[in-house]
């Protein structure tokens, strides 16, 4: 499965790559890779994709989701466009990709767009999630003329009753709507991009409806769909039997053990060297996996994410996959309960988080 995994994510990131790259990049790229293979700790060069969220805050109230839910440990808020140029200019040398997601739906930033075109005229290739339950104040016309390469749409039902059942709040009739909005104002404009895709989280009460998700998604022009897997916090039995599908192979889960076959591949997170994720208050977390200031490295209006890269934290948190953690004296980090295998905290809890 890992290795299907990590085709796919080849596949899906080298048109990105051939759109974007320069000699500079690809070294950093080269010696980023081999870093990470060696298990450096201080690290010579700089991530080649990072996550930005520009808010955590959703009209949604999905069950398994920390932001559905109301359980955010970390104050609500979009991102400033300044705070946001300044780490686009000190990285963009260096970037491949930024995503905008992580904790809540970008499209209700109302300068997303403007973040797109400045990472774009940078030549920074750029994608989106969305529930795409609305658009931000520039409309479909704003994604389309912004550059935007990839949108990602979250649609997991064929009808109202299925997709309300994890996508609480959320109206079928209303994504599908803009979809459709977005797909003729692309023709209308002629252009190619952004590419489309339906993403469709595999559940027990969606798995009928996937074939059907197929024809809607042809139907409504999207480019191209992706069964993904969800994930639970398996310690809790009414997730697993609540949420999983009944096929394994729709889940990222051995379900004799219940372990997650994706991160179980892993050797070394592979985000403490390739990867960062920017918060909406500009701190740095490593990863997007747990939620809240118990994930924070630092924050760039404080410092400069090249002496945040190498910084204590940073280089604690890689010690812990390069086997020269420092013991009982180590500075801990989210990284060092995780230690690349992420798990709930609890056994009530809903989510990573």
């Amino acid at each position: 499965m890992f290795s299907l995994r990590l085709i796919r994510l080849l596949k899906r990131q080298f048109g990105s790559f051939l759109r974007h790259n320069t000699c500079a990049k690809f070294r950093n790229l080269c010696c980023i890779l081999y870093q990470q293979w060696q298990g450096t700790t201080d690290v010579k060069g700089y991530p080649f994709e990072i996550v930005v969220d520009p808010t955590n805050i959703c009209t949604l109230r999905c069950p398994l989701c920390v932001t559905g839910q109301k359980l955010n440990t970390r104050p609500l808020g979009r991102m400033a466009l300044e705070d946001y140029k300044s780490i686009v200019d000190e990285l963009a040398q260096w970037l491949y990709k930024i995503r905008y997601y992580s904790w809540g739906e970008p499209l209700l930033h109302p300068d997303i767009c403007k973040m797109i075109t400045y990472a774009n005229e940078r030549n920074i290739g750029t994608e989106l999630s969305s529930n795409l339950q609305q658009f931000s104040k520039d409309g479909p016309e704003g994604l389309v003329r912004s550059g935007l390469e990839l949108l990602i749409a979250s649609v997991d039902g064929a009808t109202q009753a299925t997709y309300s059942t994890y996508r609480v709040g959320g109206k079928l009739e209303t994504v599908l709507g803009n979809l459709q909005a977005l797909v003729r104002t692309r023709q209308a404009m002629k252009k190619r991009l952004p590419r489309i895709e339906l993403q469709f989280l595999v559940m027990k009460h969606n798995q009928q409806d996937m074939e059907e998700m197929r024809v809607l998604a042809k139907q409504h022009g999207v480019d191209r769909i992706a069964f993904a897997p969800l994930v639970i916090n398996t310690k809790d039995p009414e997730q697993v039997h609540n949420w999983l599908p009944d096929n394994e192979k729709y889940s990222r889960y051995e379900y004799a053990s219940l372990q997650d076959r994706i991160f179980r591949a892993r050797r070394r997170c592979p985000w403490l060297w390739r990867s960062a994720v920017i918060n909406w208050d500009a701190s740095v977390s490593p990863c997007c996996v747990f939620e809240g200031p118990k994930t924070d490295f630092g924050n760039l209006r404080d410092q400069k994410f090249a002496d945040l890269w190498n910084g204590e934290s940073y280089q604690a948190a890689r010690r812990v996959f390069s086997g020269r953690a420092g013991g009982a004296m180590e500075q801990p980090t989210i990284c060092t309960r995780c230690k690349g295998y992420p798990e709930a905290y609890d056994d009530r809890q809903k989510g990573l988080y």
